[in-house]
């Protein structure tokens, strides 16, 4: 390793360490050197203080030095996994941008800074500290690094698979009462969901199997089958759990289920469904912390997040975040809170159902069944002096029309809606029967969003598309020969080549000329056109600028898209 001989050389030439003293120690240093790094073996083997081994580093790299440690309270989370915090000795200190600054204890090799760089998706800033300081801002960020990855399994769950021939109808019940209860298993499905950062579980009973799926990254993943003797045990237990009538096995049921693994809370939505050989279940995993992202490291393109936040800063109007389910508009839209909550201003949200509590914001559970509707917290709320009203979803001509007052009397309006874009969003309201005039009004602008999975950092290579593929994707004109990114597939992301995933978007803004156009004879063709000439990019344009990048593919940006040439 070069960097481990310069520390060397510059040790010596400081006459920190003689030139009899290295070469008589040398083969035990290497081997220190080898199992627990570079400067803990200077430290260990040569007797080095560790301040003078920080301070030789910096004056032979030409890298400052900082004391960490007391930083850790605000380092960004989860941007390297523990096992490469451990193996290349480093920790994330700030982020801001697209920059990193990041403490190395060892003299950082240009290879791991690239890997680095390769993994977290930013520029790496590496700074020195010393071993003392790197163990302490370790303890102290540990509260950070994924616990949950810790937590060791109940009992072996692939051994109870029947699909491996292994696990057959009613041959382990027995054995599963002895090694572990129902509620073992039903606790291990969970544990093994959010190790895997699943989104929904997926529990489907069979004529010969009772399989149990993961969605993960927008995709279901056979996890195990189990024997259908296990069936009635596993729903009885999750059952009782959330609340449910666990002898009910006619009518669909809902629950809720709060789990805490480690540091990580996590809201569990239930839903059961009768089908033919008995309660299928779907749980939806909501972790809390995801409510709680900032606007910065939601994937918005520079462009699109000041359009975005522009929005967020007027006092009045109708702000649209549009997606199919399960895109991250929930998540947005809190992120957007987040970002403009103060003392100064009354929020107010109308929810079904109320995924996080946020300090400075008032939260209405909808509860249709006792007459607290969308319409009817509306109407109430509007009596409450707020400055901000979040709605969860538009999803008829009342709470339409209550929206569109509520931002033409001076309130700052938030809301979802189901349109496959956003310039769609505009004769979606009209077609909920909110009147052309009231929309061209009081709608402000309209974000549009999708998740597109990311290519798998550890297993990222280039490749160049032959022409065919880039003239289907309306990609001619780009020069022959470009290169893009794609996974090869690994442990790490299952083998699939994809691990996380980060949303694309497109603002649409409304303009006056605009506006002229909704108020008179509405078509999305016409709207489209304008936008267009105002300078609009949709999601696919900023797909390809996140797959130009490496953070995604060109395939994925296609698939969720849609989008033909």
């Amino acid at each position: 390793m070069n960097e481990y001989q310069q520390l060397l050389d510059a040790l010596v030439k400081e006459g920190i360490i003689s030139a009899e003293m290295l070469k008589g120690k040398r083969t035990m240093l290497d081997d220190f050197a080898r199992r627990e790094g570079i400067t803990k073996g200077v430290i260990k083997v040569l007797g080095v203080a560790e301040g003078d081994v920080a301070e030789t580093i910096c004056k032979a790299t030409n890298l400052p030095k900082m004391s960490v440690a007391r930083e850790m309270g605000t380092a960004p989370p989860n941007i390297f996994a523990e096992d490469e915090i451990l193996r290349y000795r480093v920790l994330p200190v700030f982020h801001l941008g697209l920059e990193l600054t990041v403490a190395f204890v060892d003299p950082p090799s240009q290879a791991v800074r690239v890997h680095l760089q390769k993994i977290c998706g930013y520029r790496v800033l590496p700074v020195i500290t010393t071993v003392s300081d790197f163990e302490s801002a370790l303890s102290k960020y540990s509260g950070a690094l994924d616990k949950v990855q810790r937590i060791g399994s109940l009992f072996d769950l692939e051994k109870y698979d029947i699909r491996k021939g292994e696990g057959k109808d009613g041959l382990l019940f027995d054995q599963m009462e002895a090694e572990g209860t129902m509620a073992q298993l039903a606790e291990e499905l969970l544990l093994r969901a959010a190790k895997s950062g699943a989104s929904d579980i997926h529990i489907e009973p069979g004529k010969h199997e009772l399989m149990i799926r993961f969605r993960i990254d927008g995709f279901l993943r056979r996890i195990v089958s189990l024997p259908m003797s296990y069936h009635a045990g596993i729903i009885s237990v999750l059952k009782a759990k959330s609340g449910m009538d666990m002898f009910e096995q006619t009518i669909p049921q809902d629950g809720r289920i709060s789990l805490k693994f480690a540091d990580r809370m996590i809201d569990v939505r239930v839903s059961t469904l009768p089908l033919l050989h008995g309660n299928k279940m779907v749980l939806r995993l909501l972790t809390t912390t995801a409510m709680m992202a900032n606007l910065d490291n939601l994937g918005f393109s520079e462009s699109n997040l000041a359009l975005f936040r522009s929005l967020l800063t007027l006092p009045n109007g109708i702000v649209l975040v549009t997606g199919p389910t399960g895109s991250g508009k929930t998540t947005t839209l809190y992120a957007g809170l987040n970002e403009i909550r103060s003392i100064d201003r009354n929020i107010t949200t109308v929810e079904n159902p109320v995924e996080y509590m946020l300090d400075l914001i008032n939260q209405v559970q909808v509860i249709a069944e006792r007459g607290l509707t969308f319409a009817s917290v509306l109407r109430a709320i509007l009596r409450q002096d707020p400055n901000v009203i979040l709605i969860g979803e538009i999803r008829d001509k009342e709470t339409g029309i209550i929206a569109t007052e509520a931002a033409l009397t001076g309130h700052l309006v938030l809301s979802t809606l189901h349109t496959n874009d956003a310039v769609g969003a505009i004769p979606r309201m009209i077609n909920l029967g909110v009147e052309s005039f009231w929309v061209s009004s009081s709608v402000i602008g309209i974000l549009a969003q999708r998740l597109v999975r990311k290519i798998c950092a550890r297993c990222k290579e280039e490749y160049k598309p032959d022409p065919r593929t880039l003239d289907h994707a309306g990609l001619s004109l780009l020069p022959r020969g470009k290169t893009f990114f794609r996974g090869r597939g690994c442990n790490y992301c299952g083998g699939g080549g994809y691990k996380g995933r980060v949303a694309i978007h497109e603002v649409f803004v409304i303009t006056e000329e605009m506006r002229d156009v909704i108020y008179g004879e509405v078509t999305t063709g016409k709207i489209r056109a304008l936008a267009a000439a105002n300078g609009f990019r949709d999601m696919y344009f900023d797909g390809i600028q996140k797959a130009l990048a490496g953070i995604t593919s060109l395939e994925e940006v296609r698939r969720v898209t849609k989008k033909t040439i």
